[in-house]
Formats: structure tokens, sequence, C-alpha cells
């Protein structure tokens, strides 16, 4: 490998680098696996990328397939963000602000830059800026949001970060770079007709919808889901239309890397009346949940007892939730009406007509946009549990279910807290139907491993039950994949591997990314991240 990043290195005008403390770094991201890679290339610019791309393709051609995979803040929580081969850092070099259009509110960005960059420059432009993608302020590349599709705080009432992406300029795994975005069915035609790479794909592309359209029509594109390439069902409207930008979103690097994007900020509202409302049984916390659905709070929010008091346990003292909510849960309404009186009018009805479902002292908080994440300081605490060798999988977050399924499932979930003597406390935002668990483990003890891949297992068969997506948001990379193609239709996932043939062809895009991977071989990258984690 030396030799070939010798070779890289003559030809780049970034750097490639295989010392031991790079590739350690490049082992982990947010999951519980670890891979090392071989070297990491931090590129330049979009032509270092699309030179190690067709070198690997030539490689690949001769029988010898080198993996490549990109890597921004490696907060992937499913194992997207790690592999064997190269690893494309993307942070180091490409992270600038390429334009921005304040009139048409769009920003065009590296994609190596960091969300919270894009909208400290977002905020020159008085009230612009771009959706949460994380609901513990975790910050992230542009990329990683393209790549994983990601939810967070208020995405239910202002759109997904997803929502925001008008064009991608993406390295194909031949080195040949395109432009995305929608274009007309007589532009369609041209891209049809060309002799490129770009041309064989556009053209397969629409081949592969026009031979699958029922099944296609089967998939709900108003539905976020991350599962394989289930964005298909986007790419081609009524009008013939085209756009393969849908494709790469949680895609997770599998189809391309994305290299550069032009997004579409939102107007942001600057402040906020929280209502927040304590329960002492779980029970009457849906109920008021559904209640401020259906009365003008833009976000409602559950957040299970459990995960406060864990948070109490670790010296944080939130007032609005008292010991008595414990073994029950809080619910927290958000208003972000403009106009202060109208908000808080509408906040102080809310909290009326919680009074009547026992509440425990409701607190009524006004804040800024930036302290929406003090919210979520609870779930922050579970993420990153104190006690050693203690661990919180973040891979079990980023489900959907739809209203109705969410006591069902919450109900199913106790008997499976029964069955494997385990906490499974809940987060749930009803205005996006986001769900999370929040599970603790010891990662020193073999016998608690074995048990995090059966709950992943038991609780993919638990989300299907109950027709949701285990991996809405977020992606499903390495980890969630392995488990959710289990009771996947069969013309589904062969339909999420042609997509992959047509893009990959030489399967150069990492390799294990959405699709299954044998237990024995997740078992063995977990073991491998626990290790690393115990010697820290």
């Amino acid at each position: 490998m030396n030799k070939i990043a010798t070779y890289l290195n003559e030809h780049l005008a970034g750097e490639v680098i295989t010392h031991d403390s790079v590739l350690r770094q490049a082992e982990t991201d947010g999951s519980i696996l670890a891979r090392r890679p071989d070297m990491v290339v931090r590129a330049a610019d979009m032509n270092d990328i699309r030179k190690v791309l067709r070198f690997c393709s030539q490689l690949a051609e001769k029988g010898h397939v080198l993996p490549v995979f990109a890597r921004g803040s490696a907060t992937d929580a499913t194992g997207a963000a790690i592999n064997k081969g190269i690893a494309i850092d993307l942070k180091t070099h490409m992270n600038r602000v390429v334009g921005s259009d304040p009139k048409q509110r769009l920003i065009h960005v590296q994609a190596g830059l960091a969300v919270s960059a894009a909208n400290a420059a977002l905020t020159t432009h008085k009230g612009l800026g771009l959706p949460n993608v994380s609901y513990t302020d975790e910050d992230g590349t542009i990329g990683g949001a393209i790549n994983t599709s990601p939810a967070g705080t208020m995405t239910g009432a202002h759109g997904f970060f997803a929502d925001t992406v008008q064009q991608l300029e993406v390295v194909l795994s031949n080195g040949d770079a395109i432009q995305t975005g929608r274009i007309s069915k007589r532009e369609l035609n041209k891209k049809k007709g060309l002799s490129t790479f770009e041309g064989e794909v556009y053209r397969e592309i629409d081949n592969l919808i026009a031979d699958n359209a029922e099944l296609i029509s089967q998939l709900d594109p108003s539905l976020p889901d991350t599962a394989g390439y289930s964005a298909i069902a986007k790419v081609k409207q009524k009008d013939g239309s085209f756009d393969l930008t849908p494709l790469f979103m949680g895609s997770q690097g599998s189809l391309g890397i994305v290299c550069e994007a032009i997004l579409r900020a939102n107007f942001v509202h600057p402040e906020y009346s929280v209502v927040a409302a304590p329960f002492k049984h779980i029970a009457d916390a849906q109920e008021a949940a559904s209640l401020a659905m259906k009365n003008k709070a833009v976000s409602v929010e559950l957040i299970d007892g459990r995960i406060l008091r864990q948070a109490y346990l670790a010296g944080k003292r939130l007032e609005w939730a008292p010991k008595e909510c414990f073994r029950g849960a809080v619910v927290i309404a958000i208003f972000d009406e403009f106009s202060d009186r109208a908000r808080v009018k509408a906040a102080k009805k809310m909290m009326k007509k919680l009074s009547a479902i026992d509440a425990i002292n409701i607190s009524l908080i006004d804040m800024e946009v930036q302290g929406l994440a003090s919210l979520h300081s609870s779930l922050a605490l579970m993420e990153a549990p104190s006690e050693p060798h203690m661990t919180a999988p973040r891979a079990f977050s980023g489900i959907w279910l739809a209203d109705q399924q969410i006591a069902g499932f919450a109900e199913d979930l106790k008997a499976l807290e029964s069955t494997y003597g385990y906490a499974l406390p809940m987060f749930v935002d009803f205005s996006n139907n986001y769900t999370a668990l929040y599970p603790r483990f010891d990662s020193k003890k073999v016998s608690e491993r074995q048990k995090i891949l059966q709950l992943f297992a038991e609780v993919a068969q638990l989300v299907d039950k109950h027709e949701g997506s285990f991996a809405a948001f977020g992606g499903d990379g390495r980890l969630k994949s392995s488990f959710m193609y289990k009771h996947m239709p069969s013309d589904e996932k062969q339909l999420y591997a042609k997509v992959k043939k047509i893009f990959d062809p030489m399967g150069i895009f990492c390799p294990g990314v959405k699709m299954e991977t044998p237990m024995k071989d997740l078992a063995a990258e977990m073991n491998a991240w626990c290790k690393i984690r115990n010697q820290a």
C-alpha cells in the first residue's frame, strides 16, 4: 500500500497519509463498529478525488478492488464512514463557501464544510439558516448531512436538511464528475444520448424506473426513508422531468463522492415559547403529546422519564423535569409565531389544556433559536454515558413510526425490556415521527455485546411489525441494513442492488454498506470497536 500512497502523492495536490496515528483516527465513526483504512487521502479539490477514482477504477478492471469511502466529521451511527481501502477526507481542505445568493436564499458550499459554518455564513443575511441535523447540536459536514439525510430539532416544522438540496456535484466510480439537478424530458434525452459513463447512468436508471414502475409506485416518496435507495421514487416525475439528486440523499457515499452542493436556506424563527409538561405516567404524556399536536404547536416531543433520570444522576438538574416524572415522561411543545403576543397566548392556552391531564408543574420557557439544543441535554448525556465501559449505541435512533403506531410500539418494547433485562427508554418527535431508543450496555462484557446485536434484530422486526422504517433518518449503513434487509421484499432488494450496480459496477464504493453483512463480520467489527474504546 505504501507504493500506492507514494504514487498518489506524486499526482495529487492534497496529501496521502499512511501514518498509524492518522489511520487509527479513521478507524471508527459514530457507530459501535471499527475498520481500519489502508490510507487517508486529504483531497485538496475535486480533481484529487477524480484522480483517485480513476486509479481505483483502472485497478478494479484488472481484478484488484481497492475500496473508497468518504469521511467528514465521522458522526455516522451505522458504520458507513469506516472501511478498508482509501478514506477520502473532505473536511481538511474542501471546506469553503463557494458563493451565495441571498435573494434566492441559495448557498454554494463544498462538502467538507461544517453545517455550523454554513449557518454562520448565512447569519450575515438576516433570518436565513439551514435545518438542524441533530437533536443534540452535534455538528457534521454538509456532505455528511447529504449522505445520511438526518432529522433534528424543529425539522418537522421547518423541513429536513434533504429538502434544501437543489444541486450536487458528484464524482462517479470511474472518476467522471457530474452535476445533478432537475432536468426536463428533452434534457433527459440529451443526457441519455451521451457516450460517457454519465450517459450510461441516465439511460440505465431511466430504464430501471420503466421496468419496475409498479414496484416503485408502491414506494411512498412523501415518507422519509434512507433504507436502500427508496428515493428512486422521487427521481422521475409525471411530466417526464428527471433528477438524480434524491438517490444521493441518504446514500452514505455508496453511489459517488459528493464534492459540492447548492442549498436553498429557510427563514429561521429567532424566538420560541416552549411548554414543558412533566407527567407521572407515560400514557398521560402520550395523550398530552397528541393534544399538543392538534393545538398549533409546531413541534411536540416526548422524553422518557428514565432518560431524564440518567441525566439527573449525571448531575444535570432541569427545573422542568422534576423527580416525579422519572417513571413517566415530559412533553415539550414549541410555538414559533413571529408575534410575541400570539406566541405566548398560544403557549398559555396549551398549558391550560395540559393541566387537565394531571401534568406536574408545567413550565413556560422563552428562548432564542440557539437555546433549543438545551432541551435535549439529557439525550446528549445518554449518548455519552459517564460510567466506565458503558455505551448507548446511537444506531437505535432514526426510526420512523406513524402516529397511530407509536403507542403500540411502546407497549411491545415493554416485552423486549422484560426479555432482555434492559431498559429501552424512548424519545419521540411527534412533528416528524422521529423515534430513538437509548439502551445502555457494558462494552467490556462479551455477553452484552451479543445482546446488542440480538436487540438490533428484535427492534428491526418490531419496527417492521408496526409498518415503520428502522432507517428513516441517518441511513442504514452497515449496521442497520444487516437486520432490515431480512424483512425487505426480495424484489425491492433486487431493485436497490441494480441501482448500486449502475453507479458502481466494480463495487469500489463502501463495500458492505447498504447490504446484508454476515453476523460474524459485524461481531468482529464490534469487538474491534470495544477493544479500541476500552483501551482509551
